[in-house]
């Protein structure tokens, strides 16, 4: 079979030098993303695996070639459990260096700090997310170009692929590789929580150009190489059917057997990649207010025949009540869709007009411009954004899905807060809000990290940085976030940029990485703005990944909350400098169980960011009228200092848990307590003044016996 697929491939690539692309654009264009995930149905953390690579997909549509292997001990069945093993699998993990499952492989690259092992290319699942945004970062040599057809009859798949290369590869000869991959695959999964129908997807069923792919010597700048390739679907691989309704076709090039400089991925029944053309904008991100226009100047040029019909549609990703859209083309306004006729090559400008209504919120539009020739062939896409009303933004760091799987943890706080004007966008989208002068009116910034990596791009740190420049406040919470910024070990993402956000923005300094045993968080009773906060127990989210960071602060900052009420073991921060403030928790709030608690300090950040609390001199004021006890430590007795006091109040003492202890009453004119501490138990406890349910003040005393 494979002698006779050689002569017509040899045939085609060597008249291809008199004939003209039809499916790639001669451009350079980014590279893709070809994520090779190690994985089996006795893996316990594989189905975590599958969402984050689902995720980086999402976060980047038709940019990522998700495939599923099925290897290693976790993939072999059991009595009568199905095999999703393939011929290929054990040689493509064993290049890889993997020493757990899941593993994955992204485009083949050898990250350095993010590998299982040194120079090898399988890393764990929290850092595809950080490798494939170095890939997608970076321009291809080669455009890879793939169409297919399929005749059910006799189960016959046909494979055009098309490269063309607007650069040389390092490599004189590359390799084509084509896979075919199926979704939704019924079956068991270990963690599924699915039984035997967990939905499998992107599994890899067969790879028609075998092992290591058709080799290609033409691979200078300018190259243009066309390959078809045929092969007969078997109705079942290892006893299992395959549904050619749900199966893909995907096509990479790389470099030896390693280096995947691009690829792409098609239906089996009539897919296309062909490029038609392309439109962009001079600005994709705007402020805008109730009622008033906000205009985008776009172009389209499409590649295909002069004369050549287009659909141009107009649609909300996020429908908002009372926002309206339209776009004009030729002097024609339109308010969804629109036929052009393009001709070849020839920019034609056109606008896009968002005019917001009452409703606070970021609302985002997408513009495709699609083939009617050719509509399997992926349409032109050009995402607009308006940001109109908002005032506190829930931004979702970039290092992984996990952030946008939380960010309803931060909004329910602040609606919840009574915050009417809130919303949430990724980082990437608040970097562009913030080049295109759009955060102004932005006064709260709720940076949700979770668990990802990086916990902060240097175009994120840096516009952060500026915004707080500018008297903008700023929450940031997550896990690791202290060890991916100031550790320095290997996988780990801190630099200059970041590292000045840490420690001179958040005035914070980075202690120890945590563990499981940093399972409470108790608030610092004395804090005027969070000490009425309370606890919550510390819960692991993340699949056995539990790394609350220890921390400690940097003068001006003060600690707000302890791990299991230890002074010693600091969970979070908060300062007021330079004209804005800002807020650090070590653990993510997805990871704080009482919601309660959460919602609480959520509002009490959202309230103290707000004014509501009045912060420096506020604190100055309630600490002139209680003083520190005396003696202290205390033994049979302590005394504590009072000023001021105008009316009733309640002076209540609690442990270092949180747990009441006893209460006196605090009567105005009286200047002082003596405390009875015959009984307590030897250790630290808060004494706190309340006036009814608020918290006036707030200090520690010690007991000994």
């Amino acid at each position: 079979m494979r002698k006779l697929l050689l002569l017509p491939i040899l045939i085609l690539t060597i008249t291809m030098g008199l004939m003209a692309q039809t499916l790639v654009s001669t451009d350079p264009q980014g590279k893709n993303v070809v994520l090779e995930e190690f994985t089996g149905i006795h893996c316990q953390y594989c189905p975590d695996g599958h969402r984050i690579a689902q995720g980086i997909a999402d976060a980047n549509p038709g940019r990522v070639v998700l495939i599923n292997i099925h290897q290693g001990s976790y993939a072999v069945p059991s009595g009568s459990e199905p095999d999703y093993r393939t011929p290929f699998g054990d040689a493509l993990a064993a290049q890889t260096g993997l020493t757990g499952y899941p593993s994955g492989t992204v485009n083949r690259h050898v990250f350095p700090g993010l590998g299982m092992t040194t120079n090898g290319t399988a890393m764990g699942r929290s850092n595809w997310g950080t490798a494939s945004n170095q890939i997608l970062a970076q321009t291809s040599p080669v455009n890879v170009g793939i169409e297919t057809s399929y005749e059910p009859s006799t189960r016959l798949l046909t494979v055009n692929v098309e490269l063309y290369y607007t650069a040389n590869s390092s490599l004189s000869t590359n390799n084509i590789n084509v896979a075919l991959l199926q979704d939704s695959v019924l079956g068991p999964q270990t963690n599924g929580g699915a039984g035997n129908n967990y939905v499998h997807m992107h599994m890899l069923r067969y790879l028609v150009t075998g092992q290591w792919g058709d080799p290609v010597a033409n691979t200078t700048q300018g190259s243009l190489v066309t390959r078809t390739y045929t092969y007969t679907i078997p109705a079942a691989y290892n006893s299992i059917p395959c549904i050619v309704e749900h199966c893909q076709v995907a096509a990479y090039v790389t470099e030896s057997h390693q280096e995947v400089l691009s690829g792409d991925v098609v239906n089996a029944i009539g897919g296309s990649n062909r490029y038609i053309g392309k439109v962009n904008t001079t600005s994709d991100f705007k402020l805008g207010h109730n009622g008033i226009t906000s205009d985008f100047s776009c172009q389209a040029t499409g590649s295909l025949v002069s004369g050549s019909l287009y659909k141009f549609s107009l649609e909300p990703i996020n429908p908002v009540s009372g926002w309206n859209k339209s776009f004009t083309i030729d002097g024609t306004q339109y308010t969804d869709t629109a036929i052009v006729a393009l001709n070849q090559n020839e920019a034609k400008d056109f606008s896009v007009s968002i005019i917001p209504g009452s409703t606070a919120a970021v609302g985002t539009y997408r513009l495709s411009m699609a083939s009617v020739t050719y509509p399997a062939a992926p349409p032109k896409i050009l995402d607009l954004t308006v940001i109109s009303g908002i005032t506190d933004l829930v931004v979702n760091g970039s290092g992984g899905p996990e952030t946008t799987q939380y960010q309803g943890v931060y909004l329910d706080g602040l609606t919840q807060a009574g915050c009417t004007t809130s919303s949430a966008m990724s980082a990437t989208m608040m970097v562009k809000a913030f080049n295109n002068d759009a955060m102004t009116e932005v006064n709260n910034i709720y940076f949700n990290v979770a668990w990802t990596f990086p916990a902060f791009k240097d175009d994120e740190a840096t516009a952060l940085k500026s915004l707080m420049d500018a008297g903008h406040n700023v929450l940031v919470a997550g896990q690791d976030v202290g060890w991916d910024v100031m550790s320095g070990a290997s996988g780990s993402n801190g630099d200059a940029i970041t590292q000045d956000l840490y420690t001179n923005y958040l005035s914070a300094r980075w202690i120890d990485d945590g563990s499981s045993a940093n399972n409470q968080i108790t608030a610092v009773v004395s804090d005027t703005i969070f000490g009425t906060a309370g606890n919550s127990t510390v819960t692991d989210v993340y699949a056995g990944n539990m790394y609350p960071d220890q921390i400690d602060t940097i003068s001006p900052a003060v600690p707000i909350f302890l791990y299991k009420g230890l002074n010693t073991k600091r969970a979070a921060l908060r300062v007021e400098k330079n004209g804005y403030k800002s807020v650090y928790f070590g653990v993510g709030f997805e990871m704080l169980s009482t919601v309660t608690v959460r919602n609480k300090i959520i509002q009490l950040v959202y309230e103290w960011f707000n004014g509501d609390h009045t912060g420096i001199e506020f604190d100055k004021a309630v600490a002139a009228i209680m003083g520190q006890n005396y003696p202290n430590p205390g033994n049979t007795y302590t005394i504590l200092p009072l000023n001021n006091i105008r009316k009733d109040m309640t002076m209540l003492f609690v442990d270092m848990q949180g747990r009441k202890i006893s209460t006196m009453a605090v009567h105005p004119g009286d200047t002082q307590l003596k405390v009875n501490t015959n009984g307590w138990t030897p250790g630290n406890y808060s004494y706190i003044l309340m006036d009814g349910n608020t918290l006036i003040s707030a200090k520690q005393l010690a007991v000994i016996h």
